[in-house]
């Protein structure tokens, strides 16, 4: 397993004192072998939280002049927090929505979003922003990602 880059050891401290989740439009292929990435577990399942996940995904983004964006943190929402990424509620998580679209387009994040999740909760999947996909069961591509070696903080 080849060593973390500064830029990916910064991050990964940051998001551990966070406690976090999230994934995105380039789904995170689970059947290809894993570079050593790195996958967030959301806590508090606030859009809070996830706003200050992003703000410091964000800081370390600026900060680093030679981001490597091969391995994108994934992101894997199944709870509550999945709220702030619907469509009628944008006004109301702008900030959220465009900071994490900015981050996905720089690949540092990959949102997905669980389908138990939004089957549950009667969302449809025209409801999301284009840049998030989904997975069929978050805890178990959670689960599945750690398996094939991401570092979980």
């Amino acid at each position: 397993m080849a060593p973390r880059s500064p830029f990916k050891r910064r991050l990964a401290a940051a998001l551990v004192a966070a406690v976090c989740t999230w994934s995105n439009a380039e789904t995170v292929r689970l059947d290809e072998p894993a570079d050593s990435g790195l996958v967030a577990h959301i806590e508090a399942h606030t859009a809070e939280e996830l706003s200050s996940i992003l703000s410091r995904a964000e800081a370390l983004l600026e900060a680093e002049e030679q981001y490597s964006s091969q391995q994108p943190i994934a992101l894997i929402l199944h709870g509550d927090e999945t709220e702030a990424f619907l469509k009628g509620n944008y006004s109301a998580y702008r900030e959220l929505v465009d900071l994490a679209a900015r981050l996905d387009a720089f690949n540092v994040i990959d949102v997905q979003v669980c389908e138990t999740w939004m089957r549950d909760n009667g969302v449809e999947r025209e409801q999301l922003p284009p840049f998030v996909n989904t997975v069929p069961y978050g805890p178990a591509a959670e689960r599945e990602l750690i398996e094939r070696g991401y570092d979980h903080f």
